[in-house]
Order: structure tokens, then C-alpha cells, then sequence
């Protein structure tokens, strides 16, 4: 008897797990099909990125996540929240390469650094990783909605992400290194 409860409790937990996993897919398919339109204001994109990694810190403690600016502030025109999300989805998906590489590998130093560099009318934003690194043949795939390499992935991160840069008229360039990824993220800083 006692084990029919447990196998029962197990079955609710996965039906709720598998239920939650469908209703962030939901979500994301529903913010890229009604993506609104950026609402422009000043913003210190330094303090957008330093609150991203602060808040992803947590995920993994063993990675050593640096930013690397040169000015205190940068000021440029975006829409905040839009923003957030392309370096919060940018910066979990280095996180996410890196604890599947140390599942297959031995230990290694894990990092990730994030270079915020001001450029005349640009910024440009580079996130470098050394986890699993970028697919070879499917870079230019990358960016397409439901493309992914993940086993859980819905394939529309990234798509949001480039929509969102676009959107900005900026530009994503992913790049394939050795060991790990470099994303070169540019944005104008005055629409």
C-alpha cells in the first residue's frame, strides 16, 4: 500500500514538472509571437549587465563571471527590459555550456567574461565562455526560431534575442573558438 502512494506522488510530481516545462514553453512562444515594440529611454547598460550577473551568480557559484569596463557608466538609448533579457539569455546560455562540459570532462577553470567596450556612436558587448563552444556547421542556424541544441530547449532564445537586437539595429555576431564561444553583441547608443 505504502508503495502505491509513493509511486502515486511520484507520478503527481512529474505530471507537475512536466506541466510547469509546457507552461514555459507557452510563455515563450507567446512573447515572440507578440514581441512589443521597444520603448526607448537612457539607460546605463553597465548597470543592466552588473544586475543580469548578479542575479545569475547564484546559478553556479564555480564560475567566475567578470565584467570588464573601462568607464563607470555608459549611457545609451533602449528599452531596458528588452535589453535585460538578450544578456540575462545570453549569459545563462555560457552557464548552461559550461556545467554540461564539466558533466563531461574533468575539472577545469570555468569562465566567463563579459568586455563592455564604448566606441564613438557604438558599444560593443562581448561574452566569452569556455564551456561546450558554438556548433561548427549550424552557426548561421543559430538564430532561427525552434533551432536549439539543447535537450530541453524550445529553440526560441536566441530567436528573441536577435529580434530584440534587430530591433535595436544592432548586431549579433556569434564566433567559434577553441575552447568555448564569443558573442559580439553591438549596439548604437542613440537611436
Amino acid at each position: 500500500k505504502n508503495d502505491n502512494k509513493k509511486d502515486f506522488e511520484n507520478y503527481l510530481k512529474t505530471i507537475d514538472k512536466q506541466i510547469k516545462e509546457i507552461e514555459n514553453l507557452v510563455n515563450e512562444f507567446s512573447d515572440f509571437a507578440r514581441m512589443p515594440k521597444p520603448i526607448f529611454k537612457k539607460t546605463d547598460i553597465i548597470k543592466v549587465i552588473e544586475s543580469n550577473v548578479s542575479l545569475l551568480e547564484v546559478i553556479d557559484k564555480k564560475i567566475d563571471i567578470k565584467i570588464i569596463n573601462y568607464k563607470k557608466n555608459i549611457i545609451i538609448e533602449c528599452d531596458e527590459d528588452q535589453i535585460r533579457r538578450v544578456f540575462l539569455n545570453i549569459v545563462k546560455n555560457a552557464i548552461e555550456s559550461i556545467q554540461e562540459k564539466s558533466e563531461k570532462s574533468a575539472e577545469f577553470d570555468k569562465k566567463i567574461d563579459i568586455e563592455i567596450s564604448d566606441e564613438n556612436d557604438y558599444i560593443t558587448v562581448t561574452v566569452q565562455d569556455n564551456g561546450t563552444g558554438l556548433p561548427d556547421k549550424n552557426l548561421n542556424e543559430i538564430l532561427k526560431p525552434y533551432y536549439t541544441t539543447k535537450i530541453k530547449g524550445s529553440g526560441l532564445g536566441l530567436s528573441i534575442v536577435s529580434k530584440i537586437i534587430n530591433d535595436h539595429n544592432g548586431k549579433i555576431q556569434f564566433i567559434s573558438k577553441n575552447v568555448g564561444a564569443k558573442i559580439l553583441i553591438t549596439l548604437p547608443k542613440n537611436v
